[in-house]
C-alpha cells in the first residue's frame, strides 16, 4: 500500500496493489478541510479549532472520531466503533527521513509509513508497511487518516 501525493496543496492517492482506491482532496490551499470517498463512504476531516490541533473525523456526515496533537509531538487518532473507543498513536521515529509508526492503545506497533521523498515534489509519498495490524478498524481507512495527519504534522513543524 502507498500514499502518493498528487498536488502541492496536500492531496494524495491511497494506492493498493497499483490501484488507486481513493483520493483525499483538500478544499483549497489555505484550508485543512479534506474529503475522500472510500468504499462508498464519504470521509470528511475538519479542524475543530483555528490552531488545527484537533481535527474531527466524519463518515457519511456522522462524527466517528478525531485526530489530536499532543505536547510530545505525537498524533492520537481516536475512533468510535459501535460504542467502543479505539485509539491509535502516530509517531515520527526518524530524524533525517520521515518514518511514522502507528501503535495501538497497548503500544504494539501496527504499521509504518516510510517516506519516499523526491526532491522534484513538494510533498511526501509513503510506503505503508503492515507489521501486525490488529483489525479493530478498517486498515485502508486508518491509513487515510494517518496520511492526513502526517501532512498536517509536516505543515505544523515547517511553520515553527
Amino acid at each position: 500500500m502507498k500514499i502518493v501525493s498528487t498536488s502541492a496543496k496536500g492531496n494524495f492517492n491511497l494506492i493498493v496493489q497499483n490501484n488507486t482506491i481513493t483520493e483525499l482532496k483538500y478544499s483549497n490551499w489555505f484550508s485543512e478541510n479534506a474529503t475522500a470517498t472510500l468504499h462508498s463512504h464519504t470521509i470528511t476531516l475538519k479542524p475543530k479549532n483555528i490552531w488545527t490541533s484537533r481535527i474531527n473525523i466524519f463518515k457519511n456526515e456522522e462524527a466517528i472520531g478525531d485526530i489530536t496533537f499532543n505536547l510530545k509531538g505525537y498524533i492520537i487518532i481516536k475512533l468510535t466503533n459501535n460504542e467502543e473507543e479505539i485509539n491509535y498513536i502516530l509517531k515520527n521515529n526518524s530524524l533525517w527521513k520521515l518514518k511514522f509508526e502507528v501503535f495501538n492503545a497497548s503500544n504494539e506497533l501496527q504499521f509504518s509509513l516510510k517516506s519516499e521523498n523526491k526532491w522534484t515534489k513538494l510533498n511526501y509519498d509513503y510506503e505503508i508497511e503492515e507489521i501486525n495490524f490488529d483489525q479493530q478498524t478498517n486498515f485502508e481507512e486508518l491509513a487515510l487518516y494517518c496520511g492526513y495527519a502526517a501532512n498536517l504534522y509536516l505543515a505544523i513543524i515547517s511553520a515553527v
